[in-house]
């Protein structure tokens, strides 16, 4: 490796993914600070010395029902070499892509933009701090593009969708390198070795100085696991297509979800029998609580895809009459039906976040509005969000009190990935009492979570 093989990959926007960060990580601010630092890793990796440090902090996030999902943030030099290791391997990871499969995108890489970007799953939920966040969004928008452009002509009448357990947890570094080696040019060796000393080694505060064989780091800026995690199941995408392929089904996957769809029920459990049978080869497990065969229609109206469709084409959400519209059949759903659609109907939600609301009737301008402000939304709320619904509270004839109701939600709620969005929040508008109630909660927090002691 020289100096300038090194140095080329950390441009402009490699930077720019920590300046719009809402976790905490200690950067360097100027130009010189930033090839000071550069300097110095790569000087240890040349000698030797590099060595995986501990992660600076974890952000915990609420998968639902209370359950945590730990998010380590790793110090700016790990971020670099985990980095680095991905660029360097990218046209290996990210090529022979298996259609109808998404995951895969490289660092950076650009997608267009399509009709539902505001649009997300718990997946693109993960991928809100990555190097390109839009990208999970694009990447997810093409997904169900794909998949709908199938279900809503009538071409499939069932719909078998499969979730895998705990999928990173479960990857299997030895094999996971073997692949990445087999695939790659023999002047990589050196590179493959880096990026799996870090793999290795970075969880040490939790397996000692045992080498960690088996797990990806679901780490704050997502975007290099993912592409590792997308390459670990590109054997089994290929094979997973043949088979459906014979059974006159058409696979499809985004991260570790997947759908197949079909007409002839009576070879799910064929290939149910196979997929599930491969898939162990690699150690990795279907979640058989997550086996669903939906009728196509019902999957469209789990999907509200009626009301999605409103929104068809780049900016329909500035047009008033489809808005009311959007608003209007939205706000038919009955709780108990708005409970039973995809994600609560938190998708119809944030893609409403983005609308042109004042051009509303008041009456459901205030409806929306008490939906935006009700907690659940708000305790899934990035910073951007938070800001957008400061903004659109503005505008009623009697706001509510923001910062009052984050401040509640953040002495009830355990999770602080919610704190730290909320910390950002309010220092970018400059609240310096919310600051100081949010400091000192997340203070708290991590002293619950390090002492295990119960609040």
């Amino acid at each position: 490796m020289n100096k300038p093989d090194f140095l080329r990959w950390f441009n402009r926007g490699f930077w720019k993914a920590f300046t719009r960060r809402t976790f905490p990580i200690e950067i360097p601010k100027t130009p010189a600070e930033k090839s000071e630092l550069l300097e110095s890793i790569y000087n240890d990796i040349a000698s030797a010395r590099y060595s995986p440090g501990i992660p600076e902090a974890e952000l915990v996030m609420n998968k639902g029902y209370g359950v945590a999902r730990t998010v380590p943030v790793f110090s700016i030099r790990d971020y670099c070499v985990y980095y680095f290791c991905i660029k360097e391997l990218e046209d290996v990871l990210c090529g022979n892509r298996t259609p109808n499969t998404f995951g895969g995108w490289t660092l950076g890489g650009q997608l267009r933009t399509r009709e539902n970007d505001e649009i997300e799953s718990d997946a693109v939920a993960y991928g809100r701090y990555s190097f390109n966040p839009q990208a999970w969004t694009h990447a997810f928008g093409e997904f169900n593009a794909l998949l709908f452009s199938q279900l809503d002509p009538g071409h499939y009448a069932y719909v078998l969708q499969l979730d895998l357990s705990n999928f990173y947890d479960c990857v299997r570094l030895d094999i996971l390198e073997r692949w990445i080696r087999e695939h790659s040019p023999a002047n990589k060796g050196w590179v493959i070795a880096l990026l799996f000393y870090l793999l290795n080694h970075w969880n040490r505060r939790n397996t000692g100085l045992h080498p960690q064989a088996v797990g990806l780091p679901q780490d704050a800026l997502a975007d290099c696991s993912r592409i590792l995690a997308n390459f670990y199941l590109q054997q089994y995408d290929r094979f997973a297509a043949d088979i459906c392929n014979q059974a006159g089904a058409v696979y499809f996957r985004y991260a570790d979800d997947q759908m197949i769809l079909l007409n002839d029920t009576s070879k799910i459990d064929n290939i149910l029998l196979l997929l599930t049978r491969n898939l162990d080869r690699y150690g990795l497990r279907v979640n058989q609580k997550k086996v669903y065969l939906w009728g196509a229609s019902d999957l469209i109206r789990h999907r509200c895809r009626e009301i999605q469709a409103i929104f068809a084409t780049k900016g329909d959400n500035q047009n008033p009459v489809l808005i009311r519209k959007f608003v209007k059949a939205y706000l038919a759903l009955k709780p108990a039906e708005l409970d039973d659609t995809w994600n609560g109907g938190m998708p119809l939600l944030n893609r409403l976040l983005w609308a042109k609301l004042d051009s509303l009737p008041l009456n459901l301008f205030n409806k929306v509005m008490v939906r935006l402000t009700d907690e659940p939304f708000l305790l899934q709320a990035t910073t951007t969000k938070l800001k957008r619904i400061r903004q659109l509270n503005a505008l009623r004839k009697s706001p509510i009190d923001i910062n009052k109701r984050i401040r509640i939600i953040a002495s009830r709620t355990v999770h602080n990935a919610f704190h730290h969005e909320a910390l950002t929040y309010a220092c970018e508008i400059k609240d310096v009492p919310l600051q100081k109630l949010l400091v000192e909660r997340i203070d708290k927090l991590n002293h619950i979570m390090h002492s295990n002691i119960i609040e």
